[in-house]
């Protein structure tokens, strides 16, 4: 009798050890869950029965059983669209404009900024499609191509960036982030319009050519012409020095060495003629 009741004390203090162990275990479990971590660089929203009931820093703090931590990461974002194939900006008349856009952006960190998120937006993983991020950074860079021509795109590339990252910004959700930095690349267009741009460049750089050319042949003729007048110049300064020389030696070869006796005064008394005096010869001994 006594080994049963010794047996029977001996298993109900078996299973009360067993009981406490259980819900020893289950105590710290319990307890364990109470706790929320919060890894770095990002700020965490507390909610308890679908309320916000404060913020949480980068660290891991007892929040209690009712309380769940809803985490929104700080570090930099990046939305990056590329423009290609049918998926293209328009230009003013209608040519497809390709492009890569890089918007490197993050949340403001600030507690108010994080819970405004969750209480009007969604969690982490939404607020980018909900904020319609990508579709607000391709109609900016649409909005801006469509108010140039293809040509004007191809000629004033860093205005259209400048216009296209100017509509972009206001655009943004500036209530929710920070624009780091937007960075538009690869501006292209089609392979048809691309050829076209080269034949005209080849055009053109031959026409210049031609000119050029052309400048030079007249620069040359005009050198000519000008060396030619120059040289009738000297030949007639010539002839007329070579006229003259010759008239003088003509009258010396026809000159009986007489000297002349009579001289007329002007062109005007022509008719009058006006005796010179004459020196007596010597007589020769």
């Amino acid at each position: 009798m006594k080994q049963m009741n010794k047996k029977a004390q001996d298993i109900s203090i078996g299973i009360g050890l067993t009981v406490f162990i259980v819900l020893f275990f289950a105590v710290l479990i319990i307890l364990a869950m109470g706790f929320d971590t919060v890894e770095a660089n990002h700020l965490g929203v507390k909610v308890a029965w679908g309320q916000i009931t404060g913020t949480m820093q980068p660290s891991t703090q007892w929040t209690g059983l009712i309380t769940s931590v809803v985490q929104y990461d700080m570090r930099l974002r990046k939305a990056s669209i590329e423009l290609s194939g049918d998926n293209y900006a328009p230009s003013k008349e209608g040519q497809k404009i390709f492009g890569t856009i890089d918007v490197n952006y993050r949340v403001k960190n600030n507690p108010e900024t994080v819970k405004s998120l969750y209480a009007n937006v969604g969690t982490d993983d939404v607020i980018a499609e909900r904020l319609n991020i990508n579709p607000i950074v391709v109609e900016g860079f649409k909005q801006t191509t469509s108010q140039y021509t293809a040509m004007d795109i191809l000629e004033k590339r860093q205005e259209v960036k400048d216009k296209a990252i100017e509509i972009i910004k206001r655009n943004f959700p500036a209530e929710y982030f920070e624009i780091e930095n937007i960075v538009i690349t690869n501006i292209a267009f089609t392979k048809d319009f691309a050829d076209e741009i080269e034949a005209k460049q080849t055009a053109v750089q031959t026409a210049l050519k031609e000119k050029n050319n052309l400048e030079t042949i007249k620069f040359q003729q005009q050198q000519i012409l000008e060396q030619a007048k120059i040289d009738a110049e000297r030949i007639k300064l010539q002839s007329a020095s070579l006229t003259q020389l010759t008239i003088a030696q003509a009258w010396i070869q026809k000159w009986n060495g007489n000297v002349p006796t009579y001289l007329i005064t002007s062109q005007a008394n022509a008719n009058m003629l006006m005796q010179l005096p004459t020196m007596p010869l010597e007589t020769q001994k």
